[in-house]
C-alpha cells in the first residue's frame, strides 16, 4: 500500500536493477522474499552478472536518484507516522514534553500544508496563464 509509489516507479526500470534496488533496501513484495535473502554471489548468478559494477554505476544516474528519493520520501512518511503516534500517546498520558512536541508538530504540519496549498495554487495560476496564450 504505502510502497505502491516506489513499486510503480520501479516498474519502469530494468528487472535486474529493480531487483537490486529492492534487495538493497529490503523492499518486500509477495514474490521477492527469495531475492532479498540471497547472498551477493547468489544474486549475481541469478541476475547473470559477474560483478556489481553495473549496479554501482547505475547508482550514479538520475534514474537511480529519482528511485532513491521516492523511497526515502515514503520511508520518512512512515517514520513520521510512527513518531507522531508515539508522541500523541505520550501526550495523552500527560507527558509535558510530549504535549509541547505534539502541539509543535501540529503547528509545523499546518504551516507545511499552507505552503503546499500556496504552491499548488501558484502552479495552477501558471498553468492557466500558459493556457490563455494558446491560439485556437
Amino acid at each position: 500500500m504505502k510502497n505502491q509509489g516506489i513499486h510503480k516507479a520501479l516498474e519502469k526500470v530494468d528487472w535486474r536493477k529493480r531487483a537490486y534496488f529492492m534487495r538493497k533496501f529490503q523492499i518486500r513484495t509477495a514474490k521477492n522474499a527469495h531475492i532479498l535473502a540471497m547472498s551477493d554471489e547468489e544474486f549475481l548468478q541469478w541476475a547473470d552478472r559477474r560483478s556489481f559494477t553495473v549496479f554501482h554505476n547505475w547508482e550514479q544516474t538520475d534514474e537511480y536518484f529519482e528511485m532513491y528519493m521516492k523511497y526515502m520520501k515514503l520511508k520518512m512518511q512512515r517514520d513520521l507516522e510512527t513518531v507522531y503516534d508515539i508522541v500523541s500517546e505520550k501526550a495523552k498520558q500527560g507527558d509535558e514534553k510530549a504535549v509541547k512536541l505534539f502541539l509543535q508538530l501540529h503547528k509545523d504540519m499546518a504551516q507545511l500544508q499552507k505552503s503546499m496549498n500556496r504552491a499548488q495554487t501558484k502552479q495552477a495560476e501558471v498553468q492557466e496563464d500558459e493556457d490563455d496564450d494558446l491560439e485556437i
